[in-house]
């Protein structure tokens, strides 16, 4: 189907903007936006992205994964999620996945994922993922989750376009994966690098604070959580890290 790539220097959101080319056009092709900046860049909900002009990579690919049931959508999240590791591991930076959508390096968070479906009936017909990579960065502001970046880690710089490329094919490598329909190993390459798996952990929900041992994700994307003994399966917005 070929790849368009589209750079820009401003915008309000790669997703946004990929959204609105779709209004637009019939894209019936992969495509890759990056952007030096955004003003409206976002995160999972109503979380916002910070990023310096320039300093870091955002970016947005166009997907059109119709081998996936819109039931297990989030298997293209791990995906996205094991591609971002994967080219991490390339600086040498050990990376762990905070569900439902951040990465983590040794200070504090280095990426996160925003992934938009389209449904039709039980199927995926094309998939937006929204990537933040913090790159060249060296001050942040202060928040609850503390920033990190390629450049704190490992004290080099990373050209944005260069590492948006490199997640690309990352990116292809594991979609293959889930085409071939080797789910279990893509799964158990994400719990591998699952935040606090088996580690006690204390959590909000529903207005209640509790300890319970992250036992893993599954197929819908639910985090399991097992509290004195019961194992509970929770959505997005259902359960969040009371510390990290």
């Amino acid at each position: 189907m070929g790849l368009r790539w589209i750079r820009l220097e401003r915008v309000g959101s790669t997703n946004a903007y990929l959204s609105d080319l779709l209004r637009h056009e019939n894209l019936e092709q992969e495509v890759v936006v990056t952007a030096d900046y955004q003003d409206a860049g976002r995160g999972q909900g109503n979380n916002s992205w910070h990023s310096n002009s320039g300093e870091n990579l955002l970016m947005s690919v166009l997907l059109f994964p119709v081998f996936l049931s819109a039931s297990h959508q989030f298997a293209l999240s791990r995906a996205v999620s094991l591609a971002l590791c994967d080219v991490l591991q390339s600086f040498r930076i050990d990376t762990r996945v905070k569900w439902p959508n951040d990465i983590l390096a040794g200070g504090g968070k280095i990426a996160g994922i925003l992934i938009e479906h389209a449904v039709s009936g039980r199927s995926l017909v094309r998939s937006i993922a929204g990537i933040g990579l913090n790159l060249n960065q060296a001050v942040f502001p202060e928040f609850e989750l503390p920033a990190t970046s390629v450049l704190l880690e490992t004290g080099k710089t990373a050209a944005p376009q260069q590492v948006a490329w490199e997640i690309y094919e990352a990116l292809q490598q594991r979609l293959a994966q889930l085409k071939a329909g080797t789910f279990d190993a893509l799964d158990g390459a994400y719990h591998d690098r699952l935040h606090r798996i088996r580690k006690e952990t204390e959590f909000v929900s529903e207005n209640r604070t509790f300890r319970g041992i992250i036992t893993g994700v599954n197929e819908y994307g639910e985090l399991l959580v097992e509290e004195r003994g019961v194992l509970r399966a929770y959505g997005f917005h259902q359960i969040r890290y009371a510390r990290y």
